[in-house]
């Protein structure tokens, strides 16, 4: 899947029917700022080499695509510490910076636990990925979109009960 295919389909996600107009008046203004950081995300990733899917689920979650600063201080589109995932000196690139902090999580934990290492990229070494902990929530709601994004529109995610 191509990084503007990528990033329109998550679009869709931001653009509920069900919202307001207000609401739908105010994100479709925003619509072009979100693609282009989206689009910087997936790029960002590909050039990491890590899934651009997996790293625009994280994105989602963390900021719609914006570039904000939560009241921990995290910061940019994948919600980075700056001061465990940014040069000490000098400019940080927020988007860069989270795809390294991701990159780190996934070799820790050898690729065998996605789960593990997306609730230790939203909590640290303690992150586990245990039902009832707040990071397994996270980790569970960025699987949950990777998997509609990765399978979207493809006969795979449909059952067979459906079939002809």
């Amino acid at each position: 899947m191509n990084t503007t295919n990528l990033c329109w389909i998550i679009m869709l996600n931001i653009l509920s029917p069900n919202a307001s107009s207000t609401y739908q008046n105010k994100i479709s203004k925003s619509l072009p700022s979100r693609m282009k950081v989206c689009t910087q995300v997936a790029k960002e990733a590909i050039n990491q080499n890590i899934d651009p899917i997996l790293a625009v689920s994280i994105a989602y979650h963390e900021s719609r695509f914006s570039n904000p600063t939560s009241s921990k201080g995290a910061k940019g589109p994948l919600g980075v510490l700056p001061q465990y995932h940014c040069p000490k000196t000098g400019k940080c690139d927020y988007t860069q910076a989270g795809i390294t902090a991701l990159k780190k999580w996934l070799t820790i934990n050898k690729k065998r636990s996605i789960c593990k290492a997306l609730a230790q990229y939203n909590r640290g070494f303690k992150g586990k990925c245990k039902k009832g902990r707040s990071e397994y929530k996270y980790a569970q709601r960025v699987l949950d979109t990777y998997f509609e994004l990765k399978y979207y529109n493809q006969e795979a995610c449909f059952s067979d009960q459906y079939a002809d």
